[in-house]
């Protein structure tokens, strides 16, 4: 997938942009929120395109995804994904995967996994992008998206490569707006179809 089309779809200027394994671009703001370009590649799935922007997205080691994203996927478990620890200065934390209900002798509020997360996006790492922290039984988790290993950075300004800012100019100087206005997005983002930029 292409950087483009974020760039010419949501007008902000992105710290980063980055390519995961199965082929997905991404731009991560300010706010540590990310929008994704969805591959259809090496899915069972094979639709593309532009999905919501997270609430937040945090990056972690690919293995503690997998020890983490099937537990808040089982639809048996009521679980929750939420930071434990957090320093603003390092961009660092620690997440905990954590029981919400009891689950045999686990008694709500034990910790399934605890693992550390940056808020800074690096090749080797991935995206975890949070819509929704909580798990309910009978939900398999849709409110998260545990994305695959990044293979690539751009953009992140002051010599760490081509700056993001500079990027959105060279690619899409038309979109560089003033403060306020409005755009209409894509009826699948569908919690109201104006969104205040």
């Amino acid at each position: 997938m292409d950087y483009d089309t974020i760039l010419n779809t949501v007008g902000e200027e992105p710290e980063h942009m980055y390519k995961t394994e199965r082929g997905s671009t991404y731009a991560h703001y300010k706010d540590n929120t990310t929008v994704r370009n969805r591959s259809g590649a090496a899915h069972k799935d094979k639709s593309e395109g532009l999905q919501p922007r997270s609430g937040r997205t945090v990056y972690m080691d690919p293995d503690d995804i997998n020890k983490m994203a099937g537990m808040h996927q089982n639809a048996e478990l009521s679980t929750t994904f939420k930071p434990s620890s957090y320093d603003k200065e390092t961009k660092t934390g620690k997440v905990a995967l954590t029981h919400v209900e009891d689950y045999g002798p686990k008694k709500a509020g034990t910790v399934i996994h605890e693992a550390p997360f940056t808020t800074k996006p690096a090749v080797g790492l991935a995206p975890v992008e949070i819509y929704r922290s909580e798990s309910p039984k009978g939900d398999s988790g849709r409110g998260i998206h545990w994305g695959t290993r990044i293979t690539e950075i751009r953009g992140g300004g002051r010599g760490e490569g081509t700056g993001a800012g500079s990027l959105l100019r060279q690619m899409n100087p038309q979109k560089l707006y003033a403060k306020g206005g409005s755009v209409t997005m894509p009826q699948e983002y569908s919690t109201g179809s104006w969104k205040l930029i």
